[in-house]
């Protein structure tokens, strides 16, 4: 087959690779000349909405200059005040919806002493140039000017973006008012930056419903606030993907971990919060009878989360699906109930001894144990993980299209004199050790305080390597235990416990903790 060329005036031609080769060049340079004016393009459309929005963010500056500096409090701001400004507008130029958004905050300078704060490091975070001139006194009033934050967006893309500071025209006089700074971190300690902040305090009139969002410290600061000396001020802090946390007011003599404020005339009140990351699915359970049957029709009651008072002997938590409202999950055909939303933390069943508030009609069932199927904790409280989408926790669980991030048996029963297990201390052991020591509390569990042979309770662990009896001394809540690992192969070893003429058998090998975990 021969070269066919293309016969022009002068005779000569060009081979079909020739062409082919100036085709895809042409191609490139073409694709090349397109994307730079398609990115010049781009580049202009963005520089003009830049301009417009930098004129209106100014326009927006100069109108709020011209307002009395009392007046300026924004909807949804950190200020309180009777009618506040917009916080948000749109305008339309060329075809093009410009959202002009507004944010002002009061602001502690140093320039003629700083406000009195919890610690320097809070100090060092709000107080604006430091350091304070030599000899400042405690600044009795920190509202020393307002800041005002202007920003122009176009279809949720910053454009523009302006700050300017706003002061009083007259000096600054002795405050009738008080200050709340709010300190939002995670179980860790780290801060938690962009969390919104709700500070609330209806006992006043009008109401105070003031928010503002951390800053990079995790800081929120409430200046100009009405004095209350009836722990009335609560304050929330919440985070898109995150638990949120309210401050409540003592009850009694409980002392609250979150208190709600108090605000007094020229001082500084705070609070810290805690929150964590979080997900929507949290936890899949399955009940069964203690024969490992699946129980349907079983309401379940689950309290946990964060500990309301720091008081050892109460035992109310944040999360609680009876208490105020009786909201408790049902099991279905298999057993199965989901619950969704939990702040990461420990939970219990059926109330803190494992017999209140578990049911299948009007019969009352007992939690003889809850297993979890991943985690620190051999038996309860059911941890549930801290969940980002940048880091998921695993394993995860699947059911009905989902995956959950922790899964738990529940095994009940309606024999009131059953063994029942509710924790575990000590449930990882060492093989290299010889022997190993470890707790178990719960109920229904005889034994003597001194004597192993005396023990009404005889707890078996069970390991591939063989069967291992412990010895035990304790009372009917709570056995000290001690078990050779001669036999012992490394796994997850599961128990069997026998009281009462009743034997409480964890199966081994499902997957499930529930017993002594035995490393190298």
């Amino acid at each position: 087959m021969g070269i066919i060329k293309l016969h022009t005036p002068n005779n000569k031609g060009f081979t079909t690779i020739e062409i082919l080769v100036s085709s895809l060049v042409i191609a490139i340079l073409s694709i090349s000349l397109l994307s730079a004016f398609v990115s010049l393009n781009s580049t202009a459309l963005f520089s003009k909405r830049k301009l417009i929005g930098t004129e209106l963010a100014t326009n927006q500056l100069e109108y709020l200059k011209s307002l009395p500096y009392d007046d300026l409090a924004v909807v949804g701001g950190a200020i309180p005040h009777a009618s506040p400004l917009p916080n948000s507008k749109t305008v339309t130029i060329d075809n093009t919806n410009y959202e002009i958004t507004t944010a002002i905050n009061y602001i502690d300078d140093a320039f003629d002493g700083c406000a009195s704060y919890a610690t320097p490091e809070l100090k060092s975070q709000i107080c604006r140039n430091l350091p304070e001139p030599g000899g400042s006194p405690t600044d009795t009033n920190p509202a020393d000017y307002k800041i005002v934050n202007v920003k122009a967006s176009v279809n949720g893309k910053k454009v523009a973006e302006l700050d300017t500071s706003i002061a009083a025209r007259v000096a600054e006089t002795d405050s009738n008012t008080g200050s709340l700074t709010v300190t939002v971190i995670d179980s860790s300690g780290n801060p938690v930056s962009g969390a919104n902040v709700n500070v609330v305090n209806t006992n006043l009139n009008p109401d105070i419903n003031v928010n503002d969002n951390t800053d990079i410290n995790g800081v929120a600061i409430f200046y100009g606030l009405p004095p209350d000396s009836s722990n009335n001020y609560i304050a929330t802090a919440s985070k898109s993907d995150y638990s949120s946390l309210a401050t409540i007011s003592p009850a009694g003599s409980l002392a609250p971990n979150f208190p709600s404020q108090n605000i007094i005339v020229q001082q500084s009140s705070s609070v810290t919060l805690t929150i964590d990351p979080m997900g929507q699915y949290s936890l899949l359970s399955e009940v069964v009878d203690t024969g490992g049957s699946p129980l349907s029709g079983a309401t379940i009651y689950v309290k946990g989360g964060q500990k309301k008072y720091s008081n050892s002997s109460d035992t109310s938590y944040y999360f609680d699906n009876v208490t105020p409202s009786d909201v408790r999950p049902t099991s279905d055909t298999n057993g199965n109930f989901v619950l969704e939303n939990l702040t990461p933390s420990g939970y219990l069943f059926c109330g803190d001894s494992g017999g209140t508030n578990c049911a299948i009609g009007g019969t009352t069932y007992y939690l003889a144990a809850a297993i979890p199927y991943a985690g620190s904790n051999q038996f309860g409280p059911i941890s549930i993980p801290s969940y980002s989408v940048a880091s998921p926790p695993s394993p995860t669980f699947p059911f009905s299209g989902h995956s959950y991030y922790q899964k738990a048996r529940l095994m009940l029963t309606t024999n009131a004199n059953f063994p029942r297990i509710f924790t575990v201390t000590n449930g990882t052991a060492l093989k290299s050790s010889g022997t190993h020591s470890f707790t178990i509390k719960g109920t229904n569990l005889p034994c003597d305080t001194s004597n192993p042979s005396l023990c009404g309770t005889t707890v078996v662990v069970k390991n591939s390597g063989g069967n291992m009896t412990a010895s035990c001394t304790g009372t009917n809540s709570e056995l000290q235990c001690n078990i050779s690992l001669a036999s012992a192969n490394i796994e997850q070893s599961n128990f069997t416990i026998t009281a009462n003429g009743y034997t409480l058998d964890i199966p081994n090998g499902t997957g499930m903790l529930g017993g002594i975990n035995v490393s190298p």
